[in-house]
């Protein structure tokens, strides 16, 4: 009798069915076991379906009835059941050792609540092949949901791993929901209610391709979006802190002065954001916290470069 899986992968697909193939045959090609594959597809046409039937008629398929991407995300979460489970989108490649590196560090981390994998940060139309996170050794444990917004609006931050290459403990990612309101950072708003719910294991070794392309939501920036994370963040301070939700003001309005600085319409909230930025770097200038970033980034850089040289 074969035991039960570990793990259910989830590739969520949308009228992809090229893109989604590799993606599917990268899968399968997992040096590990002890893992079920589950086909979930959104799309508005066939596509998808009629290459499933070609190319592996063995693998489980389930058809959606168009749902808004969020939702098919949280349908998928409340679908799972084995002890882990796998997000991944149609439009990347899982290394051969995703499956086991993972289950490596489950095992070495069991009360952790997600693990995130490094990548390879394919962006072809650049030309660019480039590592989604640097790390001093084989894990980075974040213990905190503040130590996780540091890691992505932060000072000095030194890369994220990306959304698509996390694993989730059942027990605990299971019971939550991504919002279906949050916009582009709703996948950052379900990773800091899990960080604030248990640790978070990123796995230093790039175990995977994350693609960047003109259909990429990570591409493409929004005003509302970040505004609409403000009013998140500002309402759940516990996952940035003080001086965290200074830096993404500081981001945000920093953006707003560069395109709303010349409007004589708007002048009078211009001069606000500008007091705000003035006293913003005055204070980063005197947190120390921000020096041992700086330190920190800097060190990581040698060894990268030292690594290269090699």
């Amino acid at each position: 009798m074969n035991a039960a899986p570990w793990l259910e992968i989830f590739v969520l697909c949308h009228n992809r069915p090229e893109s989604a193939k590799n993606a599917i045959q990268s899968i399968l090609d997992q040096r590990a076991g002890g893992f079920r594959l589950i086909v979930s597809d959104n799309s508005s046409d066939d596509r998808v379906a009629e290459m499933m039937r070609a190319n592996f008629p063995s693998v489980q398929l389930v058809r959606r009835p168009r749902l808004p991407a969020l939702e098919h995300f949280n349908t998928c979460i409340a679908e799972a059941r084995a002890e882990y489970f796998c997000l991944f989108h149609d439009d990347d490649m899982m290394g051969p050792d995703f499956v086991g590196e993972m289950r490596t560090a489950a095992d070495r981390f069991p009360d952790a609540v997600a693990f995130g994998a490094n990548a390879w940060e394919v962006n072809q139309a650049a030309g660019l092949r480039t590592r989604c996170f640097q790390a001093f050794g084989r894990y980075a444990a974040i213990d905190s949901a503040k130590a996780l917004f540091r890691r992505y609006f932060g000072r000095h931050q030194t890369g994220i791993a990306p959304f698509p290459g996390y694993v989730y403990r059942t027990a605990v990612a299971g019971a939550q929901r991504i919002p279906v309101d949050g916009g582009k950072y709703a996948d950052v708003s379900w990773l800091l209610r899990l960080a604030s719910l248990g640790t978070i294991v990123w796995r230093a070794r790039p175990l995977m391709e994350y693609h960047l392309h003109g259909e990429n939501d990570g591409l493409q920036e929004s005003r509302r979006d970040r505004l609409r994370f403000l009013g998140l963040i500002k309402h759940c301070r516990q996952y940035a802190g003080q001086a965290g939700l200074g830096d993404y003001r500081y981001f945000i309005y920093k953006k707003i002065v560069a395109a709303d600085g010349e409007n004589p319409h708007k002048q009078a909230r211009i001069r606000r954001l500008r007091q705000f930025l003035m006293l913003q770097r005055l204070r980063r200038a005197l947190r120390l916290t921000d020096y041992a970033a700086m330190l920190h980034k800097t060190l990581l850089k040698n060894l990268k470069h030292g690594r290269d040289q090699q």
